[in-house]
């Protein structure tokens, strides 16, 4: 009877043990995000946890104030099912790799604030010229506003106050850009491969292509001072999920 009462404690052991190293495990799992985008806010849900391969029947995950090649995006939230991970034995150290989605629902708002931030920063510091000054406005037609361009013309150093009208598509399911925007500029005897330089800087205004997971993205929403970048259908909580949250 005690040897029986012995083994049941070493299983209740064990398997108390493993269930500690997979939660900790999907806590790596979240802390290499926080440590890769500095979210202001995250909360991670699972369905169930994952198996020794990686992966996970059902992700959802939420950042918020995430910030993705100097830009800042107030949210981007996805859902993700049948995600093969590396091995979980991996994530500690930082070594996270996602292998494949088969569904992955998304969704990113990002403000004119910050889209404005980012053409200055993405251009500062590279060479003669950037953009400075930066006022767009994102509005439900499209974008709209003014910037000033300090361009190295011969000698010289020009400030160009550039005015610019434009709509705005998806490109390539991860790109915010431009779409056949209309300028003007206040010295009407320059060039137009300066006009088109200025430009080329801050195209495409959101990538994307540097989140490392499989975003598809097709729709663009906007709204007074937002735009909404989202997949057809949009991500939503798992319902009696295991949480995980981070705030900073």
């Amino acid at each position: 009877m005690k040897q029986r009462f012995k083994f049941f404690i070493v299983i209740a052991m064990i398997l108390l043990f493993a269930s500690q190293s997979c939660a900790d495990e999907v806590q790596d799992l979240l802390n290499f995000y926080v440590k890769k985008f500095n979210p202001e806010k995250a909360l991670l849900i699972i369905s169930d946890k994952p198996d020794s391969s990686g992966m996970f029947h059902d992700i959802y995950m939420d950042l918020q104030g995430v910030h993705i090649d100097k830009l800042r995006l107030a949210n981007l939230t996805f859902r993700m099912k049948g995600i093969q991970f590396n091995e979980p034995s991996n994530w500690k150290s930082g070594n996270v790799v996602c292998k494949s989605a088969l569904q992955v629902l998304a969704t990113s708002t990002i403000l004119e604030s910050d889209i404005n931030k980012s053409i200055e920063n993405k251009t500062f510091g590279k060479g003669e010229d950037h953009w400075h000054d930066v006022s767009l406005k994102i509005n439900p037609s499209g974008l709209s506003g003014k910037g000033y361009y300090t361009a190295k013309v011969g000698f010289m150093n020009l400030d160009i106050l550039i005015d610019i009208t434009s709509k705005l598509k998806i490109v390539k399911h991860k790109e915010l850009w431009l779409d056949n925007p209309l300028v003007k500029i206040n010295r009407l005897d320059l060039p137009d491969y300066i006009t088109n330089k200025a430009l080329s800087r801050i195209q495409p205004l959101v990538n994307l292509n540097k989140f490392p997971l499989p975003l598809t993205l097709n729709t663009v929403k906007l709204s007074k001072g937002r735009a909404v970048l989202s997949s057809r259908n949009l991500p939503k909580p798992i319902e009696g999920g295991i949480k995980y949250n981070y705030s900073r």
